[in-house]
C-alpha cells in the first residue's frame, strides 16, 4: 500500500505543471508631450552592456497620444534588468543631440534614474522582474 501512494505521489510531482519563469512587464511612459513618432525602449540585462548597441530586448511603440504611452514586453525571462528609451518625435530612428551631445529628444530609464552629468549607472536604474505580470513607470523629461 505505501508503494502505490509513492508512486502516485511521484506522479503528480512529475506531471504537475512548472511553475512560470517568464512573464509580461508592462511600461507606462509618462511625460509623453506630443502626439507623433516612437518611444524606442532597450532592455539591458549586464552591466558591462548598459547603454551600448548590445541590447537584450528593443521595443519600439507608435506614439498616438500623449500623456502616457503603454508599451508590452512579453516572455520576458526573470531575471535583473535595466531600461532605457527615449521618443524619437521625428522617428528617425536616433536619439537627437546636440553639439555637446546632450539629447534633444525627451529621454528617461528604468526607476527614473538620472546622471550627474550623464547618463545614470546601471545600478540606479536596475530592477528585479520576477512576476507573471509586472508594472513599472518611466517618467521621459
Amino acid at each position: 500500500m505505501k508503494l502505490v501512494f509513492w508512486i502516485f505521489s511521484l506522479m503528480s510531482i512529475v506531471m504537475s505543471p512548472k511553475a512560470s519563469t517568464e512573464g509580461t512587464l508592462y511600461i507606462t511612459v509618462e511625460n509623453v508631450k506630443k502626439s507623433q513618432g516612437k518611444i524606442m525602449l532597450a532592455v539591458y540585462e549586464e552591466e558591462e552592456n548598459f547603454l551600448s548597441e548590445i541590447i537584450y530586448r528593443g521595443v519600439h511603440q507608435e506614439v498616438t497620444q500623449s500623456g502616457e504611452v503603454k508599451v508590452e514586453i512579453a516572455d520576458l525571462p526573470y531575471g535583473t534588468y535595466a531600461i532605457s528609451l527615449y521618443h524619437d518625435v521625428n522617428s528617425n530612428e536616433e536619439l537627437d543631440t546636440n553639439f555637446m551631445k546632450i539629447p534633444k529628444e525627451p529621454y528617461g530609464f528604468s526607476n527614473n534614474a538620472r546622471g550627474m552629468f550623464g547618463p545614470p549607472k546601471f545600478k540606479d536604474a536596475q530592477f528585479t522582474f520576477s512576476k507573471t505580470e509586472q508594472e513599472i513607470r518611466i517618467e521621459i523629461k
